[in-house]
């Protein structure tokens, strides 16, 4: 007797899947959507088989953002890759908002406070070495490194946010507005050096 869709899936059910289907209930109806019952529901299984892979909702949530970073962090690394000073800065401003327009709820989810901030933090590696490259590649002094990256990404979250909200839908002449705003965080960031 052949076993249905729902006892192999059940089988297969592990740590990897439970958080891919969870990835993907995020992209679909946002980060604060996602439930164990939603998942359990899209899994096909008890909410109670989900305990087996992950301990709680925080921690599916936390590896929701953890990759959501990653997966920011190998994006923004391709992207940096033979740039430096204000055109590396530009380059890596239109990787971020390329990751937030094609994963908007899991960028809405890694910008919240992070649930496990070590491992959030040793995720965002990627995205703080590449923006501390460019940022140190335009001149300044290693204690202003992180500041500069912080306000450029402060900026450029704004902007990219509201996008991704919804809020500029019909807006003309966007990406005109985006490179407005990336100008200006680009341009003080190397003026600054200067001061």
């Amino acid at each position: 007797m052949a076993s249905s869709p729902a006892t192999e899936r059940r089988a297969r059910l592990d740590r990897e899947t439970v958080v891919l289907t969870a990835e993907a209930l995020v992209d679909r109806e946002g980060y604060d959507a996602l439930s164990m019952t939603l998942l359990a529901g899209e899994l096909e299984t008890r909410v109670s088989s989900l305990y087996n892979h992950v301990a709680n909702l925080e921690d599916l949530r936390s590896d929701v953002q953890v990759r959501a970073m990653e997966l920011l962090g190998r994006q923004v690394q391709r992207a940096a890759m033979g740039h430096a000073g204000a055109d590396g800065l530009r380059v890596l401003s239109h990787a971020l908002r390329t990751f937030a327009r094609a994963y908007p709820q899991r960028y809405a989810a890694l910008t919240r406070a992070p649930i496990d901030r070590d491992r959030f933090l040793a995720a965002a590696g990627e995205v703080i070495e590449a923006m501390g490259v460019m940022v140190r590649s335009t001149g300044h002094d290693e204690e202003r490194i992180l500041p500069l990256g912080m306000a450029i990404f402060s900026a450029l979250h704004g902007f990219v946010s509201l996008e991704a909200s919804g809020y500029f839908d019909g807006v003309p002449q966007l990406d005109e507005v985006f490179e407005q705003v990336v100008r200006g965080a680009v341009t003080s960031a190397v003026l600054d050096v200067t001061r």
